[in-house]
Order: structure tokens, then C-alpha cells, then sequence
């Protein structure tokens, strides 16, 4: 295993290794193969997409797909530092934003 940065949890190494050995898979399978708790998966694959270390891929009414990109192939090789990579925080929605007027502004 490798030496996780701050932003990665060792679950994170065991999810990359599986895609890069396994291929493109969905989230389930991943959990059951790891033996790990799926609500866990779903979110560490969340936090390695945004990272660019795993891709998304939408199938419409089927589980979506997770394949491991080149970022984190370059990881698994030992090629990139985690600490030099950091996962982009999401944007808040419209909804859930307060209006200027609001903030007091």
C-alpha cells in the first residue's frame, strides 16, 4: 500500500488497484469484491473523480461505471504525489445559496 495523502483514506488505494486490475466497474462491485461498505465506495469514487483519478460514466437507468484514469494509473505507479493533487470541492447549488440581499449586502 501506499502512503496516503491528507484528502485519501487507505480505501482509496484498494479502490484503484481493483480498477486498474478489473476494468471499468460499478460501484457495487467494487464494494462487494473489496469487501467494503458501499455507502463508503460510492463516496470515495465522488472524491476520486473529482481529484481526476477515476472517471464517471453515466448508462442511463443502469449502474454507472468507474474506471480508473491516467492520473491514477500514475499514482499506482508511484509517479504522482497525492499531496500535490487535491480534489475540487463541489459547487454550491443555486437553491442552496442565500441571495445578496440576504448577506447583507
Amino acid at each position: 500500500m501506499k502512503k496516503s495523502s491528507n484528502w485519501m483514506v487507505n480505501e482509496d488505494d484498494r479502490i484503484l488497484e481493483y480498477l486498474d486490475r478489473e476494468g471499468a466497474s460499478s460501484w457495487w462491485q467494487i464494494a462487494h469484491d473489496c469487501e467494503l461498505l458501499g455507502g463508503l465506495v460510492r463516496t470515495r469514487l465522488r472524491v476520486l473523480a473529482k481529484a481526476g483519478w477515476v472517471a464517471h460514466h453515466d448508462r442511463g437507468d443502469l449502474d454507472d461505471y468507474w474506471s480508473i484514469t491516467t492520473w491514477g494509473l500514475a499514482y499506482l505507479a508511484g509517479h504522482l504525489d497525492a499531496d500535490l493533487v487535491r480534489p475540487l470541492p463541489a459547487l454550491r447549488p443555486p437553491h442552496a445559496t442565500r441571495p445578496e440581499r440576504w448577506a447583507g449586502f
